[in-house]
């Protein structure tokens, strides 16, 4: 995602300064006063900033802002309103395209997906958001089952964007629709043009293992897993892979490499058991480092929009916060309906992760058994002999 290269919350203070020069109605106190969090995203909204007084550029912050607190429906009306006078008020092209590019944007999150395209194809090919837009669409193509028109828009961000992270993005998507498909050696060419240095390489890494494994090229597969296990010991994608490094070795025949990896990911799982167990000892403290770090290690969508709300709202809060003599003023009173919201999010945070934490635990526990049966089955095959008593394991 990219935005106007000003921080969004120095911008937001043409907004803050707009709400003491237009007077607050009696009727919006009121509302300000008995809202509840659930409210901040149409509360802000409808703070008043009209047409024939207000320059568009203050409807482009609301509709950042309520982008950012992901109260998408919001956020697309706001960004409508910049259409309607943005040039005339003689709002910079720039703007414009930003907005329509935001408003596409929040139209695909709430499943208005014509509306989300048309408004992209109002982004003229040499803006420096026609890329992003592309990806868009993309995505949208995904969302209705056209992979064929989603692979043609990808493949021309690829040829065309000059955003590094936006071109790797679209390489990383397009392999694993091609993974999908059956086209393993497609897939393959898409991932291995992702670099070490890229945010994505893990998810390369992975998509790779598994396009060479499907091919029943285990050694390739071996490799990629390998290096994403030990460069990224606590993603997801690692313990996906875990088991099946060994299983790769395994089918080779090479008894004694698989039982060298299943030494290894006991020692893995043994290391991540003490680092969840660690981190499940912190989280009911609300800490949002430690509570960051473990939707990182969890990976559930769910728990990373959670954290993603609280991050938006904190965000919007510090600069407020900065402004002196709120008072009962309707900003001072959405500050005090954010923290409350803050709150409940930290609550349920703390709540959810603590379960999943614990249901991870339980689920290393059991690879971590089932790697020692592997060791088993591994000592005898490379042995030709028999498993002994002491080496059956039982589950508990």
């Amino acid at each position: 995602m990219i935005f106007n290269q000003r921080n969004i919350m120095t911008r937001f203070l043409i907004l803050i300064i707009c709400l003491f020069i237009f007077p607050v109605s009696h009727v919006l106190s009121g509302q300000l006063a008995s809202a509840g969090p659930a409210d901040i995203p149409s509360l802000l909204l409808s703070l008043p900033l009209d047409d024939a007084g207000a320059p568009s550029i203050l409807w482009f912050e609301k509709g950042k802002a309520l982008y950012k607190l992901m109260a998408y429906r919001e956020a697309a009306e706001a960004f409508s309103r910049i259409e309607k006078n943005g040039e005339k008020s003689g709002v910079p092209r720039d703007i414009i395209e930003e907005s329509l590019y935001l408003r596409a944007n929040s139209l695909m999150k709430i499943g208005d997906y014509s509306g989300a395209a048309a408004l992209l194809n109002l982004i003229p090919d040499k803006s420096r958001f026609y890329n992003y837009g592309l990806y868009t669409k993309a995505m949208i193509h995904l969302h209705q089952g056209n992979e064929k028109d989603a692979i043609e828009d990808l493949g021309q961000i690829s040829k065309d964007s000059p955003a590094e992270d936006l071109t790797f993005k679209a390489h990383l998507t397009s392999g694993f629709i091609f993974l999908e498909k059956g086209n393993r050696s497609e897939a393959v060419r898409h991932f291995a043009v992702i670099p070490v240095t890229s945010p994505f390489y893990a998810q390369a890494l992975f998509g790779s293992g598994w396009s060479y494994a499907r091919m029943g090229r285990w050694v390739r597969a071996v490799v990629f897993w390998e290096e994403l296990s030990s460069r990224y010991p606590e993603s997801k994608y690692a313990r996906e892979v875990m088991p099946y490094i060994g299983h790769a070795y395994t089918t080779l025949s090479a008894y004694g490499k698989a039982l060298e990896q299943n030494g290894a990911a006991l020692r893995y799982y043994e290391n991540l058991l003490k680092r969840v167990s660690d981190i499940g000892k912190e989280i009911p403290s609300k800490d949002m480092k430690t509570i960051t770090q473990a939707v990182g290690i969890v990976g559930d969508k769910g728990l990373s929009d959670d954290l993603e709300l609280y991050q938006g709202l904190l965000s919007v809060e510090g600069y407020l916060l900065g402004q002196k003599d709120l008072g009962e003023s309707p900003v001072g009173t959405l500050i005090t309906a954010s923290k409350k919201m803050r709150d409940d999010i930290a609550d349920r945070l703390s709540e959810r992760l603590s379960r999943r934490m614990e249901d991870l635990r339980h689920q290393l526990l059991e690879a971590s058994l089932n790697t020692s049966l592997e060791i088993a089955r591994n000592l005898r095959l490379e042995g030709g002999g028999r498993i002994s008593d002491d080496m059956i394991f039982n589950e508990p």
